[in-house]
């Protein structure tokens, strides 16, 4: 597997990444993005080509997060929140299986037990009909916003735009799918029903266990989610932006609310001053929400996945298994086998055999597929319990949130910066400023 690396500026004496000789605090900027995951990156690398001077900091590195390995799947289709009654009915099976779709650690469950309820009862069918009309707005023109940003960038390679198939091995997994279908579709969402001959005409590899299939056609792919990143943080840096490798300690916006009046970030490696500050740092948004007087009901789904650099099978779009809840997705490294979610906090180890069991639900579907120098991976998903992102301002217009976009963060992240310009300028449509809003909760 090769390593992607942002080719930027490291002062020797400070350790700061493409501020050019500088120390930190002896710098002001027009905004301040922390987290340089997928959302923080675009966002900042979108503000610095509109002319705005922009910091990107992260403490890890480009990237470095979910951002790294997720399934790399733009997921326009997804417009149904996690946070659904289907959900809410399945999990007690899930939970009977510890290496099972989903994952509960019990020692972290009293902590856990407040988002839960807030999850059902987002789960409730009033509450979803909201949420997909949100979804709505921030999925379907997901894929138009990031063609344009690619094309732009000249790294339209990094997207592969040849659909997406959900596979069913069961009548009961067709009945569900088939009334999935039949909802995506009446709030417009191009899919087509598949039987197993249509699958395997898409897909000839997989095994003819298969029932059938859902069709997404409009949907897409990224070849090297990682390799995207890295791209977007190269030309923020090319396009003269700074990124900064160092941990945010505190943020002390000013009292006077003028545009002109600094807010000042400090670090583990100086102080940041800056008109804006975007706080897009992930599951680790929480501890800075809270700081800064939010109480914020935000959770990590941690997530595996099973890297295959020598497969010794095909396919040629993500294919999401539905009885099974997991995903394979065809990467210019090999086969990417990811999902699961696992509710156990920031701090625990990684449970490899969750990565691994993704192998053993991939194997029968795909005859000869191989395991050889396959390697594994775990990241934490930032999920709020709608299933919406918050993108907003603070009571502060100083400081803005860009965070929580759970399974989703790679499909919206064009869109989030767009919003986020939008924000900055005040003219966020009104219906998603109001359902994505930091005070909702």
């Amino acid at each position: 597997m090769h390593e992607a690396k942002v080719n930027c500026h490291v002062d020797p004496q400070t350790g700061n990444v493409g501020i050019a000789g500088k120390t930190v605090d002896a710098v002001s900027y027009d905004v301040t993005v922390i987290g340089a995951g997928i959302i923080g990156t675009t966002i900042a690398e979108s503000l610095q080509h509109q002319g705005r001077k922009v910091l990107l900091v992260d403490r890890l590195g480009v990237g470095e997060g979910c951002s790294k390995g997720n399934a790399g799947h733009f997921a326009s289709d997804i417009i149904l929140p996690l946070a659904n009654f289907s959900t809410l009915l399945k999990a007690p099976k899930f939970l009977m299986d510890p290496l099972g779709p989903l994952s509960i650690d019990i020692g972290y469950l009293p902590k856990l037990f407040p988002w839960l309820a807030r999850f059902a009862w987002s789960a409730m069918p009033h509450k979803t009909t909201r949420t997909i009309e949100v979804l709505k707005q921030l999925n379907r023109p997901s894929i138009a916003r990031y063609k344009k940003l690619l094309q732009r960038l000249e790294i339209e390679h990094l997207m592969s735009q040849n659909g997406a198939l959900t596979i069913f091995e069961s009548k009961s997994g067709e009945r569900a799918n088939l009334n999935h279908a039949k909802l995506v579709s009446r709030h417009g969402i191009n899919v087509e029903v598949l039987n197993t001959n249509q699958v395997l005409e898409l897909e000839p590899e997989f095994d003819r266990q298969i029932s059938g299939g859902l069709f997404y056609p409009d949907t897409a792919h990224s070849i090297d989610p990682y390799q995207l990143v890295v791209e977007l943080a190269n030309s923020f840096i090319n396009d003269g932006g700074s990124f900064l490798q160092a941990d945010v300690q505190t943020i002390q916006p000013s009292e006077n609310r003028d545009s002109n009046y600094l807010t000042r970030v400090e670090t583990t490696k100086g102080v940041i001053n800056s008109r804006k500050v975007i706080v897009a740092c992930g599951a680790w948004s929480k501890n800075i929400a809270e700081s800064l007087g939010y109480k914020v009901p935000l959770e990590t789904e941690r997530g595996y996945h099973y890297m295959l650099p020598q497969p010794g099978v095909t396919i040629n779009r993500p294919v999401t298994c539905y009885e099974k809840s997991f995903v394979m997705t065809p990467m210019q490294q090999g086969l990417r086998l990811a999902g699961t979610v696992e509710l156990a906090g920031l701090d625990k180890a990684p449970n490899q055999k969750r990565a691994e069991q993704l192998f053993t639900n991939a194997k029968p579907l795909l005859k000869g597929l191989n395991q050889l120098n396959a390697t594994t991976w775990m990241g934490h998903r930032p999920s709020l319990p709608d299933s919406l992102p918050i993108i907003s301002k603070a009571a502060n217009e100083n400081i803005l949130f860009a965070f929580g976009h759970q399974h989703l963060g790679l499909t919206q992240a064009a869109v989030t910066a767009e919003l986020v310009t939008d924000l900055l300028e005040n003219r966020m449509d009104k219906f998603l400023q109001h359902h994505l809003s930091i005070n909702r909760f």
